[in-house]
Formats: structure tokens, sequence, C-alpha cells
């Protein structure tokens, strides 16, 4: 419903009174037909009209919308009388402030805030009344510290009373206990989760880290397998070199005992010489190749299967010398018995 017009100081226009209720708009709403009214009015109008009261047209709960800002600022600014002007209050505020105003009347009613206190005053008395209510309480004169109705004549039972307080309270502590025991069961139990979350990790970390110190130990072997094959291929290298000198130096001799062959045995001292160092530039190129190849397998851990061609090419290689080398011997004792 809206606000009584003759409670309004001056002139109130004709569009903001409410089109149901014909009182100044309360909690206006506008329909799309600009035609406002109270909230409360147009609501328990739709529920049996399903049109505007005004023009009749057709409108629903959902086509309304909030009044102009305009007209919600001439409707704020009009001056209205307190609704206790009947009781003597003269106030006359905005209807902006009406409310602020009413809930700080002094000639506004009331209840007593005494528990079974019917009685309803006057703000400006109610210190008066709150003096002399029959309603209002006192503090036991045994010394309980409970309080008693002054229209209650009858002595209370103190040791109930503090028996039915201490009940309370130990009801009150059991609920207390039963929260905090189920919250640190949660916690608990929520501790415990993440901690076989965490060991679970923990243990994929550590079996992870095992893998990655195996293939480094892998690598580790497979590289020294071929620095050691590496030192054999160069001491085998040194000796071959050693014999040819030798075999040179024996070569010597018979070369000038026999002028016809020094040419024969030169060419074919060139020939072997030369194939040897062939072979010796192609066994360096390997090792080259086999230590590239270690390289590689120790970036994909494939160290171990790299690694044993390699011995096996190895053997080859040395097979392939010593039959080089009893070809020498058996040359230069042909020379020999030449």
């Amino acid at each position: 419903m809206g606000y009584d017009i003759d409670r309004f100081v001056g002139y109130v226009n004709e569009g903001l009174l409410c089109c149901v209720c014909r009182g100044v708009l309360e909690r206006p709403l506008q329909a799309p037909c600009e035609h406002a009214y109270c909230s409360a009015c147009i609501s328990s109008w739709l529920v049996n009209h399903p049109s505007c009261p005004e023009d009749r047209l057709p409108l629903d709960v959902g086509s309304l919308k909030p009044l102009y800002r305009y007209m919600r600022n001439d409707l704020n600014h009009l001056q209205i009388r307190c609704i206790n002007a009947d009781q003597g209050c003269e106030v006359v505020s905005s209807l902006e402030s009406l409310h602020t105003h009413e809930d700080e009347c002094e000639f506004a009613f009331i209840s007593c805030s005494n528990t079974g206190c019917p009685v309803q005053v006057e703000r400006r008395v109610l210190e008066a009344h709150l003096s002399e209510c029959n309603f209002r309480g006192r503090e036991c004169p045994n010394g309980c510290g409970h309080s008693v109705l002054s229209i209650d004549q009858s002595p209370h039972n103190c040791v109930a009373e503090l028996r039915t307080e201490v009940e309370m309270l130990r009801a009150e502590l059991l609920c207390k206990v039963e929260e905090v025991r189920q919250e640190m069961e949660s916690r608990l139990d929520s501790q415990r989760r993440h901690m076989v979350q965490k060991e679970s990790q923990l243990k994929n970390e550590v079996e992870e880290l095992k893998g990655q110190l195996s293939r480094v130990m892998c690598d580790m072997r497979a590289l020294l397998g071929a620095e050691r094959l590496r030192r054999q291929e160069l001491a085998e290298a040194e000796l071959e070199k050693r014999e040819l000198l030798e075999l040179l130096r024996d070569l010597q001799p018979t070369r000038s005992h026999h002028p016809l062959l020094q040419a024969r045995d030169q060419q074919i001292f060139r020939r072997e010489l030369h194939s040897r160092s062939t072979r010796h530039r192609q066994r360096e190129a390997s090792l080259h190749a086999s230590s590239l190849l270690l390289h590689s397998a120790q970036a994909v851990n494939l160290a171990e299967s790299a690694s044993s061609p390699q011995l096996g090419e190895g053997a080859r290689k040395g097979g392939t010398r010593s039959l080089t080398l009893d070809c020498i011997k058996r040359k230069s004792r042909e020379l020999t018995v030449i």
C-alpha cells in the first residue's frame, strides 16, 4: 500500500500516485506502458488480473521494471509528516529519510524488552516503564546468580537451577568436544593421505634416479672398454711399427749383396708399407667412428648393444694385422733364402 497523501506537505504530482491504491508510491515499479504502481499493490493485482489496471494492456510480473531516475528523485524529495504525528511528533522529513526518523522517533510505540511483558510504550518513556515493570528480573537472594521475576513470589530451587545449568553446560561441552574430535580426525585423514601420496612420489623419484644411475654406469663401462680397446690398438700399432723397422734393417744388407733384387725388393717394400699405412689410417678412422658411436649410444642408453660389434671388429682387425705380419715375415725369409 502507498503512503496516505494527507501526510504530505505541499503539492504531490499526479504521476507519483499508485494506479491501484491512489496513494503516494511506496517501493514503486513501472510497467512498459509507463504506469507506476506500489510493488505490493501490483503484485496482488496481477494474481487475478493479468493486465494493467489503468489501460488494460497485457502485463505480467516479469515485464515490470524500476521507476525512472527523475521520478525517483521527485518522489524522494517529497516532504512527509511522521507517522506518529497523532501522538505529538511534529517532525516533517523527506520521504527518503522517513524510515530513519521513524526508527528513532521518541513517540513511536515499542514493546517492553522484559520476557512475558505484553505492554507497548512510547520510546521516550521506555526507561521509566522498565524500572517499574513487574516482569523485570532480579537476582536470587540466596546468591545462586539466577534471575527471578518480580511477580514470582515463590522461592525457586537453587540446586535444581544449578543442576540444570550444569547439565546444559555439560551437553554443550560434549558437543564441542565431538566437533573438535571430528575435525581432528578429518585433518589426520587428510595428512595421512598426503603422506602416502608423498611417499609414493618419493619412491618413484628414487626408482627413476636408480635407473639413471644404472644407465650412467653402463655408459661408463662401455667407455672404459672402448678406451682399453683403443690403447690395445695403439700398442699393437707400435709393435707393428717396430717390426717394420726391424724388417727394414734386415733387408738393407740383403739388398747390398744382391743388387739385381734391390729394385724389386724396394717395390715390394713400398707396396707393403703403403698397404700397412692404409690399414693404419683405416684403423684410426674405425676407432674414431666407434668413439662417436659410443657417445651417441650414451644419449639413447644403448651402450651395451653398440659396444659388442666394436669388440668383434677389433678382433677381426687384429686377425688381419697378424696375417699381414706373417706375410711380411714369409717375404723376408724368402728374400734371405734367395
